[in-house]
């Protein structure tokens, strides 16, 4: 199986395939429409997974779907969206003007499918289980949806929303178990550090006992707020992936970096931090401390046996 991340500028867009099988994890900035299209060849994608609704994560779906339908014709969609703005100026996420994309895809007769924690998804041999968001986070989404607002960077800003614990739209990202052969990805979108940990914990995993992954999707682009040590406690693995080009908000942040650090010394291991743009240099200029255990990987492609 083959793992690509595209450089999505500051968002995520993750491309597996096995066989005859093609899988998007996200689908990033508008950018990335160019560099899915390319790697699919006119192969149509199995299934699209959006996370959440947040642009870094959409910003290419309307392209794909509207200018290159022979991508899409066999998809199934997985989202959890009552509605969603198809029409975009800049870096907005518009929620009052244009068609929804649920619209969209009714329109286009695309089949598609909420999710929540307990679903069990096969795709010959790739198997996908959702390990998040449960139900009833899925109804405060949607209850606290304002489908008539526009969200602009410069009315709600970034940095208000990750103060804000409350942000039901990070909070209900899908967190994805992903399984090929004998590998495990899990994929974190935005997701909250705390809702990770719970949802760990239920399926019986702890710190003596902890989930065995050969790559680790970190949440959120590197942000200090979604990521904890006691996450990284619940989980073995030697491999993580950050997906963003360092620029707009200065990711990944240097108190995520210093505390894979601070992790891989506890744990004794080396860890590979892969990234899908050249920002070491950036990355260990903004750290305070050596990070002496970390070996970063400049790599847009994975594979797996």
């Amino acid at each position: 199986m083959k793992l690509i991340a595209f450089r999505a500028l500051q968002g995520d867009s993750f491309l597996l395939q096995s066989g005859d099988t093609n899988i998007l994890v996200d689908a990033g900035m508008p950018n990335t429409f160019g560099q899915i299209s390319a790697a699919l060849s006119g192969r149509s994608l199995t299934a699209v997974f959006i996370s959440h609704v947040d642009y870094d994560h959409l910003g290419a779906l309307f392209n794909l779907i509207k200018e290159a339908p022979i991508l899409v014709k066999h998809s199934v969609f997985y989202m959890n969206t009552p509605h969603l703005a198809t029409e975009y100026q800049g870096e907005e996420v518009g929620f009052k003007h244009g068609d929804s994309l649920q619209e969209l895809l009714i329109k286009c007769n695309k089949s598609f499918q909420p999710l929540s924690k307990g679903r069990i998804l096969d795709f010959k041999d790739i198997e996908i289980e959702v390990l998040w968001p449960t139900p009833s986070i899925n109804e405060e989404l949607y209850k606290n949806w304002n489908s008539s607002k526009i969200l602009e960077e410069n009315q709600y800003t970034y940095l208000k929303r990750q103060q804000n614990n409350g942000d039901i739209i990070n909070k209900s990202s899908l967190v994805l178990l992903l399984s090929y052969k004998d590998n495990s990805i899990l994929f974190l979108g935005d997701s909250h550090p705390e809702t990770i940990c719970k949802s760990l914990m239920d399926k019986g995993y702890s710190n003596t006992s902890p989930l065995k992954l050969d790559l680790l999707k970190l949440s959120h682009h590197g942000s200090k707020h979604n990521t904890s040590i006691e996450l990284l406690r619940l989980i073995r693995c030697d491999n993580f992936y950050i997906s963003t080009n360092g620029g707009k908000y200065g990711h990944p942040d240097k108190e995520l970096i210093e505390l894979i650090q601070s992790y891989a010394v506890e744990s004794k291991k080396i860890i590979n931090v892969y990234l899908n743009y050249d920002i070491e240099i950036d990355i260990k200029e903004k750290c305070t401390i050596e990070l002496t255990m970390l070996k970063f990987k400049n790599q847009n492609e994975l594979e797996f046996i």
